[in-house]
């Protein structure tokens, strides 16, 4: 009879313990998804600052254009925040007068348009997100701003 209840006691344990095993493996998975939720969440609330940012922009372009640039490449590492950044609610922008052309995408065949680039960064860290966008205003009767183009930059370390 003793030897039965060390038995009992014995598989009660090893049942204990298997049970516990899972627990902590539900509670490891659980962590895992809280935190990928969590980054999900960042990640958008970063892209919609840039879209804010961008937005910001194209309002500031509305009200004066910049000067156009020779050779203007957009900024090399935006994610860093290197040159002439204009801070805004939600991040930073950078205007860029790209100069005019008669070829821009989206637009009539031969209308003369000039080309600006919009460069918006988040102010979220964690995530932080940059777009880029390229808008044409005609040049025979200035409108508002068409965007012909848009890209998301992502981080190259």
């Amino acid at each position: 009879m003793n030897r039965q209840r060390g038995m009992v006691l014995l598989l009660a344990l090893v049942l204990s313990l298997l049970l516990g095993l899972l627990a902590a493996s539900a509670l490891r998975d659980a962590l895992i998804e809280t935190r990928l939720t969590g980054a999900m969440r960042d990640g958008l609330l970063a892209f919609a600052q840039a879209q804010a940012m961008l937005q910001a922009g194209v309002e500031q372009l509305q009200q004066a254009q910049p000067l156009s640039c020779k050779g203007c490449p957009p900024p090399p590492r935006p994610h860093d925040l290197h040159g002439q950044w204009q801070r805004g609610k939600d991040g930073y922008f950078q205007l860029q007068n790209l100069g005019t052309t008669t070829r821009a995408a989206h637009m009539p065949n031969g209308e003369r348009v000039t080309l600006y680039r919009v460069t918006a960064v988040s102010q979220q860290l964690a995530a932080r997100q940059v777009l880029e966008a390229v808008y044409a205003i005609p040049i025979a009767q200035p409108q508002a701003p068409q965007r012909i183009l848009w890209r998301q930059r992502l981080r190259q370390d």
